[in-house]
């Protein structure tokens, strides 16, 4: 076996998790690469990958792990952990159940986002978001395509189109459903919209979705919270379902709804 070790480097500053992770990994045996941020294509060869962080430590990972079909195993010393499976006192936990083959696989639908010549990944969603400029109006107006169907445009600070996994995030905060984690389905959830009509829709997964930026402000969009591109007036973004989907490796009698309602207790 050989494994990824990712440890974000902001939550071990004096770096006991990466003294733990080495340790208990050569006591078990597991051949192990550390990962490094400006790492992004590591090749085949790896039977999962270790991330030791909070969800945002985990989101960053997403589009390597996705490319290259290696699976996370999530390791919880940030604050709220609803992306990661063991808390940060289970690291021999982590390692013994992994290297013993008694961990299960969690598939997680994952965006592919094209804008121009880029194409983008995100495990929980991707947002357009008003860009406040002193020549333009405040807010921005995105005309949406779901498949064949032109929906309303809508006007406002923005709209959020997720993943089930992201459903629990921004999505939610700004009033859209929880979807459960292996449903078919993505939602796209309006930001503080300028019409009482518009509302949160869930659609297949199946289906193409476009944004266009049709006036008004311009757009930023952001990966899984990242500013990656201005979108500006004319300009369109399409979203659809990648080709993989992201593999989390959890442990059995893993239950969406118990760890949702523990979740929402500590928030």
């Amino acid at each position: 076996m050989k494994i990824l070790l990712y440890i974000n480097p902001d939550k071990d500053k004096s770096g006991e998790y990466a003294k733990i992770c080495e340790s208990l990994l050569v006591k078990y045996g597991i051949d192990f690469d550390f990962l490094i941020d400006e790492d992004v294509s590591i090749g085949c060869g790896y039977d999962a990958i270790i991330v030791v962080g909070g969800d945002g430590t985990i989101l960053r990972r997403t589009e390597l792990a996705n490319l290259n079909n290696i699976p996370i195993v999530g390791i919880n010393c940030g604050r709220l952990g609803f992306l990661t499976e063991f808390e940060s006192e289970e690291v021999e936990k982590a390692i013994e159940l992994l290297k013993n083959g008694k961990l299960v696989k969690d598939e997680r639908l994952t965006l592919k986002i094209v804008y121009k010549d880029k194409t983008f990944y995100a495990l929980n969603d991707v947002s357009f978001s008003r860009i406040y400029e002193t020549d333009k109006r405040t807010a921005v107006n995105l005309g949406i395509k779901i498949g064949s169907a032109t929906m309303r445009d809508v006007s406002g600070d923005g709209v959020i189109i997720s993943t089930p996994t992201g459903s629990t995030a921004y999505s939610l905060s700004a009033g859209g459903a929880i979807l459960e984690p292996h449903i078919n389905a993505f939602s796209l959830t309006p930001v503080a919209a300028h019409s009482f009509s518009a509302r949160p829709i869930v659609f297949s997964s199946d289906n193409l979705c476009s944004v266009k930026c049709s006036g008004g402000a311009n757009a930023g969009m952001f990966i899984d919270g990242k500013l990656v591109a201005i979108i500006k007036e004319n300009e369109t973004v399409f979203v659809s379902q990648a080709e993989n989907k992201t593999v989390f490796l959890r442990k059995s009698g893993f239950d969406f709804f118990t760890r949702l309602n523990k979740k929402m207790q500590d928030r």
